[in-house]
């Protein structure tokens, strides 16, 4: 006896803008290329030269900064390959931040 599942007409099971890749390079290059992206996004706020960014975030509020921390605690990330980059970054502000500030108070 076979059991035949109906399909509802027109049911979205992803987000708008879904693509299925087709092996496992396909998916490597595109998670490296959104790292790459986030990498590029930082990347001159860092040093004795670095430069401000002027970031808007989702709810319209403007921050002018250099610091790294900052910069992507403050932007929208969707791709899950750099939103994997941006918790490492939030475990170790949370991890760095209160020694920072203890060396400072001494």
């Amino acid at each position: 006896m076979s059991l035949k599942v109906p399909k509802a007409n027109n049911v979205q099971l992803f987000k708008d803008g879904y693509k299925h890749l087709q092996g496992i390079e396909e998916a490597v290059m595109r998670n490296i290329q959104a790292v790459g992206e986030l990498s590029d996004l930082v990347r001159t706020s860092f040093g004795p030269n670095g430069r401000n960014k002027l970031i808007i975030n989702h709810l319209g509020r403007m921050f002018v900064t250099s610091d790294a921390a900052t910069i992507i605690r403050e932007i929208e990330v969707v791709h899950p390959a750099a939103k994997l980059l941006v918790m490492a970054s939030q475990a170790q502000e949370a991890e760095v931040r209160p020694r920072c500030l203890s060396y400072m108070k001494e």
